[in-house]
Formats: structure tokens, sequence, C-alpha cells
């Protein structure tokens, strides 16, 4: 066994080394996206709290293009908390393994009138996310933008998560309440 973890170890660093300058790049071109959407959110929004999302264990499917996993959000901000659920779909490179995911934004929105009870945030996002993982441990970014009537930008802090591997693309979170 322990020689079957060896190889998959140094598999996995053949892979990485292979595509660590494609993920670098992408990395780049993601991160600059990301200063853009956040940069213009900023701009024409204000900050309405804060949304953490945990994937949900046992839920993650991934065909070497595509993947997705469920996951359970909490939505903070100073006038209380809501509770949401959900699924992240991947369309990319992901050579990873994931387990332990946790995903962390600011929320950004038009207007300030967001009262508890009203789930606003709930809906469909697109945007972009990339990570890497070496040695169990692995940190990522990622961004969305949408909502009703795509008024809600989620602007990333790290996501970190427990795995190996490295992934960039394209991303989609649809949000539902969870009672």
């Amino acid at each position: 066994m322990a020689i079957k973890r060896k190889y998959f170890q140094e598999e996995q660093m053949k892979i990485i080394r292979r595509y660590g300058i494609a993920v670098v790049a992408a990395s780049l071109i993601v991160a600059g996206w990301f200063s853009v959407v956040e940069a213009a959110a900023k701009k024409e929004g204000v900050q309405l709290g804060s949304l953490v999302c945990k994937s949900q264990p046992g839920t993650r499917v991934q065909v070497f293009l595509q993947s997705s996993v469920a996951i359970k959000c909490s939505f903070k901000t100073s006038s209380g908390e809501e509770k949401y659920k959900g699924e992240i779909g991947f369309l990319g490179i992901d050579l990873s393994k994931k387990s332990e995911e946790t995903l962390k934004f600011t929320v950004l929105g038009l207007t300030t009138d967001v009262s508890m009870g009203s789930h606003a945030l709930a809906g469909d996002y697109a945007g972009a996310s990339v990570s890497v993982g070496v040695y169990k441990e692995g940190i990522g970014t990622t961004a969305f933008v949408g909502g009703l009537k795509n008024n809600f930008s989620l602007v990333p802090s790290f996501d970190t998560f427990k795995g190996t591997g490295i992934s960039a693309g394209v991303s989609r979170l649809k949000l539902t309440v969870d009672k």
C-alpha cells in the first residue's frame, strides 16, 4: 500500500510539473479577471456581508473536464444570518482530488436593501476558479457574479481544501434556500 501511495504521489508531482506553467498562466488570467470584477463591483456596489460555503462529503462527481459538488452555505450580515444549499459546478482542466472544501466570499450588491429572511442570494451565478494542492493541502480562488437579476458579486478570498492536484476553468453556482 505504501508503494502505491508513493507511486501516486510521484505521478501527481509529474502532472503538477508538466501542467504547472499552464496553471500559472491561467491563474494570472483569472486573477486579472477577478481584479476587474472586484473593482467594478466595488465601484458600483456596496458590501452586504460574507458568504461561507462548505462542500458536503460524498457528493463530489468528477469526470475529467467537469466536476460538481453539493454545498451548504451561510450568509452573514450585521443584521443576521441566512442558510443556503446548492451546487458548485466546474468546467475546465481538473486534475485534482478534493475533499472538505471551504469557499469564503465577500458579498457585494447594487443595493443595501437586503432584509434577512428574503434569501436574496438565491439564484444562479457564473464565474471562474483556479486551485492547486500539494501534499494533501490546497488553496484556490473563485469569483462569481449573479443571483436574482445578476445583482450580486461574490468577491473571493482564498478557498481551502484537503487534497492534491490542479484545476483552472469556469464555474457555476446555484444557491437555494436551506430550510
